[in-house]
């Protein structure tokens, strides 16, 4: 299968933006909506939310394109990423300070339920296990051009549109307007009880990236999702931003992945590296390599986030907050990329964990 090379770049970029949302969100319940530091983390966090959807897409576009049978799917990619969930949540569960008390562990139940469930961000782990199990049943929703167009409109309208709307209306019109307050009531539960699960989730982003993928964007089209892509960062980081001052509460009300806003930064930001032309071979051959390394510097980032400010004082409340964000996740992502390159020369390691 030929080399995708904009997806090397967009998985290096993916990575380092979910390093931004984790290292933004840090601090982000503990600070004052009214002050620089939660309006900065607000900025951040919104800019980046693309992160997960843009990896998804990325499976989707390669899993996709080739054939691969069911024996194939459970042996080599799911077997892997198992053992990564159970590897590095049982790594998290011993390094977690509150599993300790006194240098000794504690509450054995409590360290058990720690390492079934993982660590905050290992629920990624267990969504992609799930997309990969159904890989053949979106193989024949892709066969077809219609059932793909008609399965992609469904689930906008159902994973996202429709609750979007709602959650819009709830937040700016229906306040004390009693009547229309049921009537939106009544909207969801009707949404609800219809049980359109069939088109819900990440599948969505999946069967998109393979769409994306393969069908050419003309420029007039280019142009108008950049357009659109500019609204949903705007968006997100405004609207949020407003709701904060207006409620006085931190607010992530359009942070979701299932949020059209967030939908549009990640078709923009996929079609924006999908279009460019990546002329420098050796910078290309580069990437490729790092991008390689970028699960496994997934997976122990939020170690780097945790012990540099448990054991430094080094997070983003450190020094200014505008730049205090980028500052540390630049130094969180540089040494989970070095530890996840070392990792990955350590061929069980590499074969199984990263």
């Amino acid at each position: 299968m030929e080399r995708k090379t904009y997806c090397d770049y967009l998985r290096l970029i993916a990575t380092f933006a979910v390093v931004v949302l984790h290292v933004a969100a840090s601090n982000w319940y503990s600070t004052d909506v009214n002050g620089l530091e939660w309006q900065s983390f607000n900025f951040y966090d919104s800019v980046v939310r693309w992160g997960v959807p843009i990896f998804v897409m990325i499976s989707g576009s390669l899993f996709l394109s080739r054939e691969i049978s069911i024996r194939k799917i459970y042996s080599k990619y799911i077997l892997r990423m198992v053992i990564a969930f159970l590897t590095w949540s049982i790594f998290y569960a011993l390094m977690t300070p509150e599993y300790f008390e006194n240098g000794m562990l504690y509450g054995i139940k409590t360290h058990i339920d720690a390492m079934v469930s993982g660590h905050y961000h290992m629920w990624f782990v267990l969504m992609i296990i799930g997309i990969y199990m159904c890989i053949p049943f979106y193989k024949k929703i892709i066969a077809d051009s219609f059932t793909m167009k008609y399965f992609l409109i469904l689930s906008f309208l159902f994973a996202f549109m429709i609750p979007w709307s709602i959650q819009l209306l709830n937040d700016y019109l229906v306040g004390n307007h009693e009547r229309l307050a049921k009537l939106v009531s009544v909207a969801n539960s009707h949404v609800s009880t219809m049980n359109m699960s069939m088109v819900m989730g990440y599948s969505f982003y999946f069967v998109l990236g393979y769409y994306l993928d393969n069908f050419e964007l003309r420029k007039k089209y280019r142009i108008l999702i950049y357009f659109l892509g500019v609204l949903g960062f705007a968006f997100t980081v405004l609207v949020d931003l407003n709701l904060a001052i207006k409620t006085q509460q931190p607010c992530s009300n359009y942070y979701g992945n299932f949020h059209v806003n967030v939908m549009l930064e990640a078709i923009c930001i996929h079609t924006l590296f999908k279009y460019h032309k990546f002329k420098n071979e050796k910078l290309n051959s580069f990437v490729f390599i790092i991008s390689g390394y970028t699960f496994g510097a997934y997976l122990i980032h939020a170690f780097f986030i945790e012990k540099l400010s448990l054991h430094f004082n080094f997070n983003t409340l450190s020094f200014n907050s505008v730049v205090s964000v980028p500052i540390v996740s630049a130094v969180v992502f540089i040494c989970a990329l070095l530890v996840s390159t070392v990792l990955n020369h350590i061929p069980i390691i590499k074969k199984y964990c990263v």
